[in-house]
C-alpha cells in the first residue's frame, strides 16, 4: 500500500494497512453502487463489519463478522435477532473472525469451517477449526480445533480464507503477518523473509484433510517435515500442511465453481507497487518477498523473468491504477445465466478504491481487466452462488456500517420477455399411434428426440407466439422413464415433464414451455412411449397488456368434488357423463373480466382405465384429453388452463366412470381489463430447484412434513407466481401432495396424485409467490420431491 494511504490512515511505518484495518478510516461510498446495464446490484442484509459468507443448500447463508459473530442469514436473506455463535477473538487492526466454509455433507453432519484470531488471553494467534450446525446454532463446546498457533503477532497480514476443495480437502490462506514471527516488530513489511520459510505457516496456502489430518498428496510428507498444527516448527524443517508458498497477504483465494476439478485463483495483497492474481498450483512459489506482481519487489523493474521456481501471478495491476491499492474478494462469472460478454471471466475487487473488475480471458493465456461495479463501498469478500437456478454474485462491504449485496444478471440467456396469455380450445398437434405430425404408428425409440412444429398450420399458434401452453400424454410405455421438453436449439436440460412409474403405462401433463428455433420444441423420450400432445394457448411478447395477465388465487381453492356434492350433486359421474362447473365469481375468480382459468382437476375411485376431457362450456367438445386415469381405483391429478364458455363454465367429459375433484390455482384477465404489466409470462429455461434425494435444498419429506422453499432467487424481483412441474418418487403409498403459499394455513386442495407405493407421478403447477416468494408442499405420505421451473409471473 501507498505512503500516501499509510499516512491518511495515521498507522506506524511498520503496521502495513491491509483492507480491514481501513475499516474506521476508510468513509464508505456515499453514492449508490453502480453495475452495467443488464444487472440489477441488490440489498440483501445489514451486518456488522462482514468479513466472509459461505451458503447451505436450503438456501441459508452464513455471514462472518468481524468482530465474532457468525450470523446465519434465512433463505429470504433476513437476518435473525441472534448469531448462530459468537467467538472470542482478537478484533484490532487487521484481526477478527475471517473466514467460514461448510463442509460438502453439512446437510447431514452440519460441519463447517472457520478462520479466526484467537484470543488466547496473553496473546492473539490465529485458529482454523471445525464446528457443527444443528438447526440455526453453532455450539462453541462443538468446536474441533484443526490448525492452531498461526503468529498473529502484528495485527495485520492475517490471510484468513478457507474453502473446502472439490477434492474434499480443506484449503486455508495465511498471510505473513506483517513482521517476522521469528523476530516479533523486526524484519517487517518487504524485508520480512516470512513467507520463504517453510518452517512457517505464514505468507503460504495450507491444506488438511476435513479431520485435520496431512492428506498424503500434500508435498512435504517425508523426512525432514513436521506437523506445524499447534504452531511452527523448527528453521530447516518443512511444515506438513504447506501446499504453496511465497504470499504477502493472501486475504482471499476463489475456488471456480465452473471447473470439474479443484481450481482456484489467488488474490495476493501487495507492497507499495502492486496488487496480483495467481493461479493455485500444488507447490508452488509465488515469489514474495523478492517478487511483487510479475517483477522485482518494490518497483517495475525486472518484469516477466522470474527466478528459477518462482511461478508468476496471472495478473497484477499497480497502484498507480485508479487509485486501486489492496486487492480484497473475487468470483468466478458464472458458466451459465451470464451475457455472453463475459465468459470463462473473473470478478475481483479492490478495497481502496471501492470498485470491482472483470478480468477476461484474451485467449492466449493473457487477460485484460475492465471496470464492472462502482460505488461497492470497502468489498472484503465474494462468492458466485447459485439459488434455485440463478447465479448471484454475493460480496460483503464495509460500506454503510456493513452490508451484504447480490448482482445479478436481468438479462439471463433463457428467459423471454414479458409476454400475455392467448387461450385456445385444445388443438391435437401430435399422436405418433396415428400419424398426426407424420409419426403413424412408430412409437418413439428409448432415447429419441423429436423437433415438434408448433406454430402455423392448424395450431392456430402465430409465427410471434414465444410460449406455448401444451397438454403432453404419453401411452403404452415400455418401462419406468420421463420424458423431457425443451426449445429447439438449445441443449436438453435436467429436467423432466412427464414420468412413468412402469410398463404399459399412460400419463399427462401440462407443460408451459419456451419455443425454440422455427417455433419448435423437442421431445425426448428417456423410455420407449406413444406420445400425445394439445395445444392449450399460446404467449406473445408484451410490456403491457390488458388480456392474458395472470392472477393467482390467494390460494388454492376447491370448486368441484362429486364424492361430497362440492359444485355438483354427490355421486359417481358414469362413464360417458358430462357436467358443467360454475368457475367465475367462485374460488377468488371473478364473475367478469376473465378470460381464462387454471385448474388442477383430479380423477380418483375410477372404475377403469380411460380419460377426462375439459372445454369451454357451449363449445364443441375437443378431439383432445386433460387427465388420463390407467385402471381402477387409480388418483391422477393435471394442470388444464382453458377459455371460460358460456356463464363462466367449463364442462368436463368422462369416458369411463370416475369421481372428479377440480382446484382454482387462477385465472386471466380479458380486453375489459385495464392496461399494465402485472401478470405477464416471463418462460425460462427448465431449470431444476428442488431434488430431495440429494438433499437439495432439503430430504425427503416424510408423511405429514411441510418443505418450504424461497424462490425469490429464481425469479423476477417480486414474481407473483411461479411455473413449475412438480414430480413425487418412491412414494411410500397412496397419496396427494398440496402446494400452496407459505405463511398461509394449507388449503383443501391438491396439485399431485397417486395411487401406491414406488410410483412416479408428475403435474405442472403455478403457485402463488405473494406471501414473501415462499411455497410450503405437504405430503400426505412419504415421498421424494422434484421441482423444475419453466417460467414465472411478474409483479
Amino acid at each position: 500500500m501507498s505512503s500516501r494511504l499509510r499516512s491518511l490512515v495515521a498507522l506506524a511505518v511498520l503496521a502495513l494497512a491491509t483492507p480491514l484495518a481501513l475499516a474506521t478510516n476508510i468513509a464508505p461510498a456515499s453514492a449508490a453502487p453502480s453495475v452495467p446495464t443488464g444487472f440489477d446490484n441488490i440489498f440483501v442484509a445489514a451486518v456488522d463489519l462482514p468479513t466472509a459468507m459461505a451458503e447451505l443448500p436450503d438456501g441459508r447463508m452464513f455471514v462472518a463478522s468481524k468482530n465474532g459473530q457468525l450470523w446465519l442469514l434465512n433463505a429470504n436473506g433476513t437476518k435473525p435477532a441472534t448469531p448462530a455463535i459468537t467467538l472470542g477473538v482478537c478484533a484490532d487492526s487487521e484481526r477478527g473472525l475471517l473466514g467460514v466454509d461448510t463442509d460438502p455433507a453439512v446437510v447431514t453432519n452440519g460441519y463447517i469451517y472457520v478462520y479466526y484470531t484467537f484470543d488466547n488471553g496473553p496473546g492473539c494467534q490465529n485458529r482454523v477449526s471445525r464446528f457443527t450446525l444443528t438447526g440455526s446454532t453453532v455450539a462453541p463446546a462443538s468446536e474441533l480445533v484443526l490448525v492452531d498457533g498461526i503468529p498473529a503477532t502484528e495485527g495485520n497480514h492475517n490471510g484468513g480464507d478457507v474453502h473446502v476443495g472439490k477434492d474434499g480437502m480443506l484449503y486455508i490462506s495465511v498471510g505473513d503477518n506483517g513482521c517476522n514471527p521469528r523476530t516479533p516488530g523486526v524484519n517487517c513489511a518487504g524485508g520480512n523473509p516470512a513467507a520463504k520459510n517453510r518452517a512457517l505457516p505464514n505468507g503460504k496456502i495450507l491444506r488438511v484433510n476435513l479431520d485435520g489430518s496431512i492428506p498424503g498428496s500434500n508435498p512435504y510428507t517425508g523426512a525432514g517435515t513436521a506437523r506445524c498444527n499447534t504452531g511452527p516448527t523448527t528453521d530447516g524443517t518443512i511444515c506438513q500442511e504447506i501446499v504453496a508458498y511465497g504470499l504477502r497477504n493472501p486475504f482471499r483465494f476463489v475456488p471456480d465453481q465452473n471447473a470439474p476439478g479443484t481450481k482456484f485463483f489467488i488474490n495476493d495483497v501487495g507492497q507499495d507497487t502492486t496488487e496480483e492474481i495467481d493461479q493455485f498450483q500444488p507447490g508452488a512459489n509465488y515469489g514474495w518477498n523478492d517478487r511483487e506482481g510479475f517483477c522485482a519487489a518494490g518497483g517495475r523493474t525486472d518484469c516477466n523473468n522470474p527466478p528459477a521456481g518462482v511461478t508468476d501471478p496471472i495478473f497484477d495491476y499497480t497502484h498507480a491504477a485508479a487509485g486501486c491499492d489492496s486487492i480484497t474478494g473475487g468470483a468466478f462469472v458464472p458458466a451459465t445465466g451470464w451475457p455472453a460478454a463475459y465468459a470463462g471471466g473473473y470478478l475481483y475487487s479492490d478495497f481502496i478504491c471501492q470498485k470491482i473488475f472483470a478480468l477476461l480471458p484474451n485467449g492466449d493465456g493473457t487477460w485484460t481487466s475492465q471496470p464492472f461495479a462502482d460505488g461497492v463501498g470497502g468489498v472484503v469478500d465474494m462468492r458466485a452462488v447459485s439459488r434455485l437456478g440463478a447465479w448471484s454474485i454475493y460480496y460483503t462491504t464495509f460500506a454503510n456500517g456493513g452490508e451484504v449485496r447480490r448482482i445479478v444478471s436481468t438479462t439471463a440467456q433463457g428467459e423471454t420477455a414479458p409476454s400475455t396469455f392467448h387461450p385456445l380450445a385444445p388443438v391435437r398437434v401430435l399422436d405418433t399411434r396415428d400419424g398426426t405430425t407424420g409419426y403413424s404408428g412408430r412409437k418413439p425409440a428409448a432415447g429419441e428426440t423429436i423437433s415438434l412444429q408448433v406454430t402455423g398450420g392448424a395450431s392456430g399458434v402465430p409465427s410471434d407466439a414465444i410460449t406455448v401452453a401444451v397438454n403432453l400424454t404419453g401411452t403404452e410405455s415400455a418401462a419406468a422413464g420421463y420424458v423431457t421438453v425443451w426449445p429447439t436449439g438449445e441443449p436438453r436440460p435436467l429436467a423432466s415433464a412427464l414420468n412413468f412409474s412402469g410398463a404399459n403405462d399412460t400419463a399427462a401433463n401440462a407443460v408451459i414451455m419456451r419455443l425454440g428455433s422455427g417455433g419448435q420444441i423437442n421431445l425426448f423420450t428417456q423410455s420407449s412411449a406413444h406420445l400425445v400432445a394439445d395445444v392449450t394457448g399460446y404467449w406473445t411478447a408484451a410490456a403491457n397488456a390488458r388480456a392474458g395477465r395472470y392472477t393467482p388465487a390467494p390460494t388454492p381453492a376447491r370448486l368441484l368434488d362429486t364424492r361430497t356434492g362440492n359444485g355438483a350433486p354427490v355421486g359417481l359421474v358414469p362413464a360417458g357423463g358430462s357436467l358443467d362447473l360454475q368457475v367465475g365469481g367462485r374460488g377468488g375468480v371473478p364473475s367478469t373480466g376473465v378470460s381464462a382459468v387454471a385448474l388442477t382437476v383430479t380423477v380418483t375411485n375410477t372404475v377403469t382405465s380411460g380419460y377426462v376431457t375439459a372445454w369451454p362450456t357451449g363449445t364443441a367438445r375437443p378431439l383432445a384429453s386433460s387427465v388420463n386415469p390407467v385402471g381402477a381405483n387409480d388418483i391422477r391429478s393435471n394442470l388444464v388452463m382453458l377459455p371460460l364458455g358460456t356463464g363462466g363454465k367449463v364442462s368436463l367429459y368422462t369416458l369411463q366412470g370416475t369421481h372428479l375433484v377440480v382446484d382454482v390455482a387462477g385465472w386471466f384477465t380479458d380486453s375489459t381489463a385495464p392496461d399494465a404489466s402485472t401478470g405477464l409470462l416471463v418462460a425460462t429455461s427448465p431449470t431444476r430447484l428442488v431434488y430431495t434425494p440429494n438433499n437439495s435444498p432439503f430430504g425427503r419429506l416424510n408423511a405429514g412434513d411441510t418443505g418450504i422453499v424461497n424462490f425469490s432467487p429464481a425469479v423476477g424481483t417480486g414474481a407473483i407466481a411461479i411455473v413449475h412441474n412438480l414430480t413425487v418418487t418412491d412414494t411410500a403409498g397412496a397419496g396427494f401432495l398440496t402446494a400452496w403459499p407459505g405463511g398461509q394455513a394449507r388449503p383443501t386442495a391438491s396439485n399431485l396424485n397417486w395411487n401406491g407405493a414406488k410410483q412416479i407421478r408428475a403435474a405442472l403447477a403455478i403457485s402463488s409467490l405473494q406471501s414473501g416468494s415462499e411455497v410450503a408442499y405437504f405430503p400426505n405420505v412419504a415421498t421424494d420431491l422434484i421441482i423444475d421451473r419453466s417460467g414465472y409471473f411478474t409483479a
